[in-house]
């Protein structure tokens, strides 16, 4: 009985191989999370210099880039940028006119615009540092905006996305960066 039971079990695994379950080959489709976590920081590195030069006040961006991997979807970086300019922010600062409000709205949209291109820049010329992302994931850069207004503060946030797949096409040249920029994912809200 002991002969069978081990001649079954010496079956089944000589069956494991053929079935795609070896070792090997569980350890090839794991993500090496100290080495996705080298990458996410180097990418935080790039984005924060990308957020200084873009933005550079002390008041622009409110903290630092930051990334996490979440298993299944793939890395996704944070960071909040004021939309509001620091001189209007206190409480002695001159009163709004119909005119002040329009150039504030102007200076917004702009700030609003330029977070979103230094998202698409860096995942652009970067997003191939994040070489652990298993194919199906993705890369999202999320911007956190807030805007001071009298008596209320407006929040809105832009979530920049591209599939590991994208990613890999810009990296082997087969697409451009205008091209690569024209299929990224966008949403706002």
């Amino acid at each position: 009985m002991k002969k069978y039971c081990f001649l079954a079990v010496c079956g089944l695994l000589g069956m494991l191989p053929s079935l795609g379950w070896t070792g090997a080959k569980a350890q090839k489709t794991k993500t090496d999370l100290e080495e996705l976590k080298q990458q996410i920081e180097l990418f935080e590195t790039v984005l924060n210099q990308s957020l200084t030069q873009g933005f550079g006040g002390p008041f622009d961006t409110l903290g630092k880039g930051r990334g996490a991997y979440l298993p299944g979807y793939g890395v996704v970086f944070t960071f909040e940028v004021s939309l509001s300019p620091w001189q209007n922010l206190g409480p002695f600062s001159a009163p709004s006119t119909p005119k002040s409000e329009e150039l504030q709205r102007e200076q917004e949209n702009r700030r609003r615009e330029k977070a979103k291109v230094v998202a698409q820049q860096v995942l652009t010329n970067f997003a191939q540092i994040l070489r652990q992302l298993s194919p199906g994931e993705s890369v999202a850069v999320i911007v956190q905006t807030v805007a001071a207004h009298p008596g209320k503060v407006e929040r809105s946030t832009i979530v920049v996305s591209a599939e590991k797949s994208l990613i890999d096409q810009r990296q082997n040249n087969s697409i451009d960066q205008a091209e690569f920029v024209r299929k990224l994912t966008t949403t706002e809200y």
